[in-house]
């Protein structure tokens, strides 16, 4: 290997070592670049090709397909590609390609001339891997930043990367600045777009360049973007998660240098924060690696029963700074006894890192019910997974029968006990088209449920999620359901409630939490009562938007959104959902898209505060009944209380500041995690029925407090505070 990494240092210092002569060629210390018949061929520094980039397609309805036909040089370190264009009798399309060879990377722009009417998104270009080489894995780049303003920081998308490791010493790799999923063995999808609207040329230019073999996806990134280091987590557990008999939690930081020199007076900076804020991790260390080498590093968090850890690993070398963030949990084992008769569920999760493993952590957070999947799975892990399915409100007959059918087999062979039919067609929509669409749902509900009766199966169905408090689609629903036969057509109502910047307690309509679920639970006693399933409810976390949540915030409101569901006799709260990402872009990086950031884990799958109160929520309410709304008079003290196996459970919080979350301002910023929202506290006496109470707080650590003369003092801010023996009539 060191002989290796001589080779590589000395040829990104010094040049080439000699290759026979291509039609036309431009070698650079890093790698070879040659176009030879129109075409394009990238070969390592020793000269073994690598990759060959050939044929540009058309492939969606205009199957048009341009092949390189010869070449010449622009310059030096430039080499431009003219195309013959095949299936294209009116000359309709044009095809070229212009190559830039710079001494680290290799820049394409790929040119496509076509009607402006013409679909060309579909556009394809053939990556065909050579001599040994494969088609590697796709490493999705976020880069750590910091938050101009001082809120939180955040990731932005640094780019994805396929790699193609070569049979020797290196790795090729390529910029995907297309669709990352819309590639098989030998073809990418380009992304083209126009430099100017209404022009005819559009543009794609992914970028191509070698590393060693031994370097990370991240170290890839941070080799094509010029830093000096990457920086990445590690540790022995999934998700970062370790149980209390595993503490002290253990962690590694890898760094690698991706220069070819020393890295002078490089630091390397870790610290971590518990829940509270505290500093329990500061350590600054020499950062020594070799070029192109890694060095890794080792830390302890301090032992503890339950906590969550915020942990930052920061790299300055050459002037800057390369730093990334990650959490590590410790929550002990915990054993549900009532898990079916609990309302825990998850609305979507990725097999990320595996099936098992995420599973696993389902289990242990206390998720009994899933919005959809294999319930043959799924009962091997103590849950129960629903089916569900949608159409367009424009489905064709013919397509609907073939879809009924197809829901109704998979119904069966995965056992799920009920079926979510539809998916938010009232989504913006009003007049005409909204009762439209209630008319065809109920059309297709009343044929859907002859089907299933004709099959002889026996699932239930749920109607399609409602969003928020739409009285008009609900009564027109309803209206419809009666009209095919009748309101029992539905076992039971869907209802997504969106909630924006507010507690879930907030009863104001709109996007809110318990005011529109109370609305719903009046017409359901108006129509008939049926089971109602929240199958999608949020404690979303996009950084530095007034109109999510913070970390903090999120876990406060993801208690209040379990024990206020639970007090409104909700059959099920499926939580949407249990990874950040979007399933079209699974691990994927966008900071300015809301719906990257709905997860109770984070991108790298680190446990969020959110996760942890998920967890404490459901042991809190484990076997629990709902008793009575705790809103004394003359108070903002306002809570709720349970009956538990462990005895009276209080959910207690204060409302002095009101339910507003965040006010909309132009810079605004998160707190940290670590940092309380709420300014306002009140010391409040409660009688209790022992000698001490157990306090639970938002992320499930418990502390007692001994009783005086009879009583306690809590101190109340807006988080929900759990306590277990208060006697609170």
């Amino acid at each position: 290997m060191w002989k290796f990494l001589s080779q590589f240092l000395a040829l990104t210092m010094t040049g080439a070592v000699a290759v026979p002569a291509a039609e036309i060629e431009v070698r650079q210390p890093a790698y070879r670049f040659s176009v030879e018949d129109g075409k394009a061929l990238i070969s390592d520094c020793d000269g073994t090709p690598m990759l060959e980039l050939g044929t540009l397609r058309i492939a969606w309805g205009n199957p048009q397909a341009g092949n390189g036909v010869s070449a010449r040089r622009n310059g030096k370190n430039q080499i431009a590609v003219t195309y013959k264009t095949e299936n294209d009798p009116e000359h309709l399309v044009d095809f070229s390609a212009v190559y830039t060879a710079t001494p680290k990377i290799l820049k394409a722009r790929y040119r496509l001339s076509a009607p402006e009417s013409m679909d060309v998104g579909g556009t394809q270009l053939t990556v065909r891997p050579v001599a040994g080489t494969k088609k590697g894995e796709l490493y999705k780049s976020g880069l750590w930043t910091r938050h101009p303003h001082g809120g939180v920081p955040y990731e932005v998308r640094d780019g994805y990367f396929r790699a193609f490791p070569g049979k020797g010493e290196f790795s090729l790799w390529m910029l995907v600045t297309g669709h990352h999923g819309w590639s098989d063995t030998n073809m990418q999808h380009l992304s083209f777009r126009p430099e100017k609207e209404g022009s005819r040329e559009r543009f794609a230019e992914p970028c191509f360049f070698l590393t060693p073999k031994t370097f990370s996806g991240a170290a890839a990134a941070a080799y094509f973007h010029d830093r000096p280091v990457s920086v990445e987590f590690g540790s022995a557990k999934p998700f970062h998660l370790f149980e209390t008999g595993d503490v002290p939690a253990k962690f590694t930081v890898t760094v690698t240098n991706v220069t070819a020199a020393k890295l002078p007076g490089a630091t390397l900076t870790v610290t971590a924060r518990d829940f509270d804020g505290k500093l329990l991790l500061n350590e600054k260390l020499p950062i020594m690696a070799e070029p192109y080498r890694t060095q890794e590093f080792a830390f302890e968090l301090p032992a503890t029963d339950r906590n969550l850890f915020f942990v930052e690993a920061a790299a300055r070398a050459g002037g800057k700074e390369v730093f990334s963030r990650t959490n590590v949990a410790v929550l002990p084992p915990f054993e549900f006894r009532h898990r079916a008769e609990g309302i825990f569920g998850i609305a979507a999760f990725f097999d990320v890192p595996d099936r098992k493993q995420v599973f696993e952590l389902m289990r242990r957070l206390g998720v009994y019910h899933l919005r959809q999947g294999d319930n043959r799975i799924a009962e091997q892990y103590g849950m129960v997974a629903f089916g569900h399915g949608n159409v367009s409100p424009r489905i064709s007959t013919e397509d609907w029968m073939k879809a009924r059918d197809k829901f109704i087999d998979k119904l069966v062979t995965n056992r799920n006990p009920a079926f979510e039919f539809g998916n938010e067609w009232n989504m913006n929509q009003k007049g005409e088209e909204r009762e439209r669409r209630a008319r065809v749902y109920a059309e297709l509900t009343a044929d859907l449920r002859r089907a299933r009766d004709r099959k002889g199966a026996d699932f239930k169905i749920v109607s399609q999620g409602i969003v928020n408090n739409d009285v008009a689609f609900l009564r027109l629903m309803h209206k419809y359901l009666q009209q095919n036969g009748g309101w029992d057509l539905i076992d039971g109502v869907g209802l997504h409630l969106g909630r924006g910047n507010w507690t879930p307690d907030n009863l104001a309509g709109g996007w809110n939490y318990l005011g529109p679920l109370r609305q719903t639970k009046r017409l359901l006693r108006e129509f008939g009562e049926k089971p109602l399933y929240i199958t999608e409810a949020y404690a979303k976390t996009k950084p530095n938007d007034w109109w999510f949540d913070s970390y903090r915030q999120a876990a406060e409101n993801t208690i209040l959104t379990f024990a206020l569901g639970m007090a409104e006799g909700v059959a099920a709260i499926h939580f949407y959902q249990l990874h950040d990402g979007v399933w079209h872009d699974i691990g994927g990086v966008n900071e300015k898209d809301g719906e990257y950031h709905y997860g109770l884990l984070m991108r790298d799958n680190s446990l969020k505060p959110s996760a942890m109160a998920y967890a404490a929520a459901a042991e809190a309410l484990d076997g629990a009944k709902f008793v009575k709304y705790y809103e004394p008079e003359k108070s903002k003290v306002r809570g709720m209380i349970f009956d538990t196996p462990r005895g009276k459970l209080a959910i207690l919080y204060d409302r002095t500041e009101g339910y507003t979350l965040s006010k909309n301002s132009k810079n605004f910023g998160h707190p940290e995690p670590w940092v309380s929202s709420w300014k306002v506290k009140h010391d409040v006496k409660f009688p209790v029925s022992g000698e001490s109470i157990t306090v639970i707080d938002p992320i499930g650590r418990a502390r007692t407090i001994p009783a005086k003369n009879g009583k306690v003092t809590l101190t109340l801010d807006g988080a929900p505070l759990m306590v277990l023996g208060l006697d609170i009539q």
